[in-house]
């Protein structure tokens, strides 16, 4: 019973809502949408205004200031320092490259091409070499 009463209640108290908003439905939507153009035109720029010049506060607060330099300072100085090792190494790389590219435009003379054609180094005259075949050969001889 108690129950049927409590649902009886809440029918009739929608009912009450529905026939309020039938009757005052466009004044309703013209509040909402008033609401809204407020807001968007005069209420959201002060308040962006407002955040922002506290944002700028606290940003340039002295003390706040005081206490990030050092910081800021040494964390600029290895940023310096690791700039100036990687320019060192691309200058390195861009000689290197410029050896390479170099070496690669080069005409090499009929005497060089024999040489790297049948296998590059060998034995030069009047040079000892210390290995077992060289010793090898002295002892024959």
């Amino acid at each position: 019973m108690m129950v049927a009463q409590f649902l009886s209640e809440i029918r009739s108290i929608i009912g009450s809502l529905l026939t309020y908003l039938h009757r005052n439905a466009w004044t309703i939507i013209f509040i909402v949408g008033g609401a809204y153009l407020c807001y968007d035109n005069f209420l959201h720029p002060l308040i962006h205004k407002y955040q922002t010049h506290q944002s700028y506060k606290a940003a340039t607060d002295p003390n706040r200031i005081a206490v990030l330099s050092p910081d800021m300072r040494r964390v600029r100085a290895k940023q310096q320092l690791a700039a100036q090792q990687r320019a060192l190494l691309a200058e390195e790389e861009r000689k290197e490259r410029v050896k390479v590219e170099r070496e690669r435009k080069r005409v090499k003379s009929p005497e060089e091409e024999r040489w790297d054609k049948m296998g590059g180094e060998g034995k030069k005259l009047g040079v000892v070499v210390d290995d077992a075949a060289g010793a090898e050969l002295r002892q024959r001889r």
